[in-house]
């Protein structure tokens, strides 16, 4: 269930009045993922489109690069044991991946190229300025849970021209993120074609999740951290924020936003 049911006392201070009432609260769960037998990471996540959470994180972290590299997966209600087909140092992928955000988030200028050259997105999608603003449009329309409970954000894999791939909601950011990465690699989607659409802040390690799927175009209502325009300008992503009403905000490789107003 990705919604729980409680009772609840408001008090209103305008009459000073107060009242019990049911309300909406949107579901977590841990999320324990093995790989190859060992422990590798617990998740607070909505309980929903598990595999492609795990998948996608997978992914968006760099333990994996495609589905091939995956033999099996199993999931439980409280662990998912995934089997991959070569054996990876976990330690030394952590270590990797919390060099290049510190780096990031400690520099005044970009990230060096050299720390993401093996992650560069050399796509040469292009996007409309009017057709981001849609997709955004489009996200809000799409988030049932959010406007139920107030406690979830949303992601979304679309392609330039805004079909839309997937989209997931969850308690996390960044699982939100996962589920439609997850879910994209899983359908065989052509992720070097496709926008990320997502409704939270755009760090470091959002951007990255982007540069390891290789997705070319990272579109945001919210703001960017400076870590993650960094990253994004390194890894030669797009990357938009601000995208509401009738503007965006084009911080990184601006050369794939078409300046045209979509109706």
């Amino acid at each position: 269930m990705s919604t729980s049911q409680i009772r609840l006392r408001r008090y209103d201070l305008r009459d000073g009045s107060v009242t019990e009432r049911d309300d909406l609260v949107a579901s977590d769960q841990a999320i324990c993922i093995f790989i190859n037998d060992e422990f590798y990471r617990a998740l607070i996540a909505t309980p929903t489109m598990i595999e492609e959470l795990v998948v996608g994180h997978l992914l968006g972290e760099g333990v994996v690069g495609s589905v091939e590299d995956i033999a099996k997966i199993e999931v439980d209600p409280l662990r998912v044991n995934v089997e991959l087909r070569r054996k990876v140092d976990l330690n030394g992928l952590n270590m990797s991946r919390v060099s290049l955000i510190t780096t990031a988030c400690g520099a005044l200028t970009p990230v060096r190229g050299d720390r993401l050259s093996h992650l560069a997105v050399l796509s040469s999608v292009s996007v409309e300025a009017g057709r981001v603003l849609e997709m955004v449009r489009e996200l809000n329309r799409r988030g049932e849970i959010f406007r139920r409970t107030g406690g979830t954000h949303s992601a979304m894999l679309c392609s330039a021209a805004g079909e839309v791939h997937v989209f997931a909601e969850d308690v996390g950011r960044h699982n939100a993120v996962d589920k439609v990465l997850g879910c994209g690699m899983l359908r065989g989607v052509d992720m070097s074609g496709c926008v990320l659409v997502f409704s939270g802040r755009q760090s470091s390690d959002i951007v990255l999740k982007a540069a390891h799927a290789g997705v070319p175009i990272v579109a945001s209502m919210a703001g960017p951290l400076s870590s993650g325009i960094g990253i994004a300008e390194s890894a030669g992503i797009t990357l938009i924020c601000f995208a509401r009403g009738n503007r965006i905000n084009v911080y990184t490789h601006h050369e794939r936003v078409i300046p045209v107003k979509v109706l």
